[in-house]
């Protein structure tokens, strides 16, 4: 309960003040504990940071979007349910990936933290678009890892964002439009 209540105490805190002008003190007292406990069951503040991108890059929801692409039969398909996940993830996670995100540009944990979770990403993709390859509706001559790279680059969270927010399209216009992006790139025709 300790952990949990750091790890939402810092998932706020970094959210409001950014993860540099965030202290370990400032976690403690929101969370209702000593800092000795933070650094303890949290690992300070960099292990709450990577606590955060584990729950982003690494839960339930990333497994479950591969099992529900598995399921379905066609590339198209496949790609439909990747982009609800995409949805899903920002709705859950959009917080975390900014928190993360910005604190790369300062924290070289938070850099290494950043790496740890496109690799992630496209580690899950590459399972995807092995799904896509084995019903037989990957392009000819697309590979696996173009693939993935190419929805990894069109799905990003940044893209994602200029699209719904900065372009005022909205989520689900930004999402059919990357998906079509993405269907068009990889998919045969």
């Amino acid at each position: 309960m300790t952990r949990q209540e750091a790890v939402k105490a810092a998932r706020r805190l970094f959210a409001e003040h950014g993860y540099a002008r965030t202290t370990v003190d400032t976690i403690a007292q929101a969370a209702g504990v000593s800092p000795a406990t933070v650094y303890a069951q949290c690992g300070g503040k960099e292990g709450l940071l990577g606590t955060l991108m584990d729950m982003w890059t690494a839960g339930q929801l990333v497994v479950d979007i591969i099992s529900a692409c598995q399921a379905v039969g066609s590339g198209r398909a496949k790609i439909k349910v990747l982009a609800e996940g995409y949805i899903a993830i920002y709705k859950q996670y959009g917080d975390i990936i900014r928190i993360v995100t910005r604190a790369a540009a300062s924290a070289p944990v938070a850099e290494d933290y950043l790496r740890t979770a496109d690799h992630r990403h496209r580690d899950a993709l590459r399972q995807i678009m092995e799904q896509i390859r084995d019903v037989g509706d990957l392009a000819d001559g697309m590979s696996v890892e173009d693939a993935a790279k190419i929805t990894f680059f069109y799905f990003r969270y940044d893209q994602f964002a200029l699209a719904a927010d900065t372009f005022g399209w909205g989520v689900d216009r930004a999402v059919r439009w990357i998906a079509g992006r993405v269907a068009s790139a990889i998919l045969k025709p």
